[in-house]
């Protein structure tokens, strides 16, 4: 192509571009106009992504949790069965000198060695008398009929003293326990069915408080702990009651479930309830510090605190709770279901569980 032909396209791009009014310069600022509009949508949907991910955080943040559930891992084993068959109904009461101790129902209290699982003998006791505790060296008796507590001495039987409460006949059924005890230093607390506890200052062999507690026919379960000079009993259906001798004051606890269970131990009383719940109640402020869950397809039972431990007795399960974290810990199925009156005793590093349908004593190695 020869430069006059070039020449003459030059002119000609120049006469149509003059033709159809076009600005080189208006161009160019248009062209920066789109491209500043491109940016400015660009921002603004970085900025919109941005807002999105913080209202997302915050409604992460803002959401209620919901709690972690733990399977407690089983841990334990039944060590040894021990049959008694001589007893009507056994219930095992404590652990102390070596011996594990479990009243018959039948006036008779049976020794079980600890080392070798098996009955070392039995101990007659005086007509109409149960074995209701353990300790301080001593066996403390009940009498329904006579209406007696009693200290026996643990190699004989022999009534050492004894003290009059009051008598109690009604009851629903004859392996009913009319009087319950618990122990706390000097002081011999008494659970009368169904709604009195009287309070005995044993040195001086005098009753010096004596409580009413809810209402006639309240009571499903007769049950007493002791405790920093405060005692925790049944006050309703779904209720405890925290008596309090210095001032005479009934404290009522709504727990949400019956009572079934109390026990005193790492400075709190522990109370099961049978909407499958542990209270921890302190004895100073009257109120409960912590609700442990139990195994909801377990209906909970006796309680007992030994080796470091709160124990609780659900229908066939054995429920280990540690008292620093407030929760099950480990668990471990013991028998049948339905264990009629099983209670618990805690000691020499084991936990004892009676069954007075079978007739036996179940030794339980939590180590396993």
């Amino acid at each position: 192509m020869t430069l006059d032909r070039r020449m003459r396209q030059a002119g000609a791009s120049v006469r149509r571009y003059a033709e159809q009014e076009v600005d080189p310069v208006a161009m160019l600022w248009r062209l920066r106009t789109h491209q500043r509009r491109r940016s400015r949508q660009a921002a603004v949907v970085a900025l919109v992504g941005l807002a999105g991910l913080v209202a997302a955080a915050v409604l992460v943040v803002r959401a209620p949790r919901q709690p972690e559930v733990l399977t407690p891992p089983g841990l334990g084993r039944v060590a040894a069965t021990i049959a008694l068959p001589q007893a009507p109904f056994p219930r095992v009461v404590g652990v102390a000198d070596g011996l594990v101790w479990v009243d018959g129902d039948n006036a008779t209290a049976y020794r079980v060695d600890l080392q070798s699982n098996r009955v070392a003998g039995s101990l007659r006791l005086p007509a109409g008398s149960r074995l209701a505790a353990v300790g301080r060296g001593s066996l403390w008796l009940t009498n329904d009929a006579a209406g007696t507590v009693s200290q026996a001495d643990p190699s004989t039987g022999t009534i050492l003293q004894a003290v009059n409460v009051g008598a109690v006949q009604e009851k629903s059924h004859p392996h009913q326990e009319g009087l319950r005890l618990a122990l706390d230093g000097e002081v011999v607390w008494v659970a009368r069915l169904q709604n009195e506890v009287v309070r005995i200052d044993w040195a001086r062999a005098t009753i010096t408080k004596r409580f009413t507690v809810g209402v006639p026919g309240s009571a499903r379960y007769d049950l007493i702990a002791a405790g920093g000079g405060v005692a925790v009993t049944h006050g309703g259906q779904q209720d405890a009651a925290l008596l309090d001798p210095q001032t005479g004051k009934v404290t009522t606890v709504p727990l949400g479930g019956t009572l079934a269970g109390v026990a005193f131990g790492a400075g709190s009383f522990w109370v099961s309830a049978e909407n499958y719940t542990l209270a921890r109640i302190d004895p100073a402020s009257r109120r409960v510090v912590a609700i442990v869950a139990l195994d909801p397809q377990h209906l909970p039972g006796a309680v007992v605190v030994g080796g470091d431990a709160v124990w609780v007795f659900a229908s066939g399960l054995l429920q280990r709770i540690d008292p620093a974290a407030n929760r099950v810990v480990h668990t471990l199925a013991v028998g049948p279901q339905e264990v009629e009156a099983g209670r618990l005793a805690a000691g020499a590093g084991a936990v004892w569980l009676s069954d007075a349908t079978a007739r036996t004593l179940l030794h339980i190695d939590p180590q396993g």
